[in-house]
Parts: structure tokens; sequence; C-alpha cells
């Protein structure tokens, strides 16, 4: 069986177990069949430079357009990231990083988010996994997710150290959204800097700072 097969098989498993979820029957409008298509986004200036999963290879509920707010002009100004904190995450195998990504979902999901908050996931191996489209803004910082880009590191980064490839692809990606999107310095921003929470954790925020530092 390909790795495409496997994908397939695993959510139409997953969606045949839907009404046993708590997060899949909270919510009737999003779980209703007239859902709508993940919007596709040009992401190939990030595949290009990183390792990268679009959402349909992960993702076994479509978003629930009628919860989300569509980016104005496609326009962003700042970059914010997370950590996803509570456990401890250093899965490395699509399947594991997969039930990982699962769990943000649902759990946006019973918050009435319409999506995954953020717009790209970061794994311990540094694998980059598309998550909201960028043709809508983010759920990641209250009152603040217009124009705000959303990046979450898997992990808990009071406990843990982030791994090296996901700080070199958080940096490279960071990188590239602000060029994309012409994003000026000192628009980089830690969670913490933005509310009272310790997101992204002690271990992760010095090398946020430090991205604010570069031209």
């Amino acid at each position: 069986m390909n790795s495409t097969d496997s994908n397939f098989n695993r959510r139409r498993f997953l969606r045949s177990l839907g009404m046993t979820l708590p997060w899949v029957t909270l919510a009737p409008a999003w779980a209703s069949t007239s859902v709508i298509h993940n919007p596709a986004v040009d992401l190939d200036y990030v595949s290009r430079e990183l390792p990268l999963k679009r959402r349909s290879e992960w993702a076994c509920v479509e978003p629930n357009v009628k919860r989300l707010h569509p980016a104005i002009n496609n326009i962003f100004h700042r970059i914010t990231v997370h950590h996803t904190g509570l456990d401890v995450i250093t899965a490395t195998s699509d399947s594991a990083v997969a039930r990982c990504l699962d769990g943000v979902l649902g759990g946006h999901l019973n918050r009435d988010f319409g999506d995954i908050g953020y717009h790209f996931l970061v794994d311990y191996a540094g694998r980059v996994w598309e998550g909201r489209s960028l043709k809508y803004w983010g759920a990641h910082v209250s009152g603040q997710n217009e124009y705000n880009i959303g990046i979450v590191l898997l992990g808990n980064f009071e406990r843990q150290r982030p791994s090296r490839l996901q700080l070199i692809s958080m940096e490279t990606l960071i990188g590239l959204l602000r060029q994309r999107f012409a994003i000026q310095k000192g628009q980089v921003y830690g969670h913490m800097d933005l509310g009272q929470t310790l997101c992204p954790g002690k271990y992760l925020y010095p090398r946020v700072e430090r991205l604010n530092r570069l031209a």
C-alpha cells in the first residue's frame, strides 16, 4: 500500500468513527454534508525550501467556512509563534504527527473556531504542515488575529527544547513569509508578547526574540 492509499484509508476510517468522536458531534454546522473544501493557496515558495505537508494530506474534517473570516486582500502584517503546550512531543513519523494535528484540530473545533487556528505547524522532524488556509484570518491570538499569521511548533517548550530541525524550519518559514507578504522587521512575536500566557515557552521564546533583531 502506498502512502496515498494509507492516508485515504486513515481518513475514511476516522470518518466512519465520526459519530463516536466528541469533537465531531458538538457543532452540527461544520459536521453537515454541505462542507466547502479548504481553498487552495500557492505555497510553492514554501515547498521549494522546506518539506511541506498540505492540509488535505492529514485533516479528516473540512473547515466550516461560516465560522472563518476571509483575509482582506490576502494581506498580513505580522507573524505570531506558538507552542502546542501540554504534552512533550517528539513524534516524527507521518502517522504520529498526524494524530497530534488531529488532536489540535479537534480541540479548536470544540472551541468553535471553525477550523484549526494556526496557518502552519512545525513538527519535531522539521516538517511544515499546512493548517488553516491563508485565505482566512487565524484563531490563535485573542482579539489580534487580523493580518496575523499563526505558526505553532509541536511540543511543550516549558518542559522540552525544540529540536534543531524545528528551529531551522521555523526560521526559514518565517523568512519566506516575511518576504512573501513584505512583513517588516520587528513584526514577529511570541504569543506571550500579545497576551497573558507562557506560550511559546521559555526554551523557544528567545529564538523568536532573536528573529525580531534580524533585518
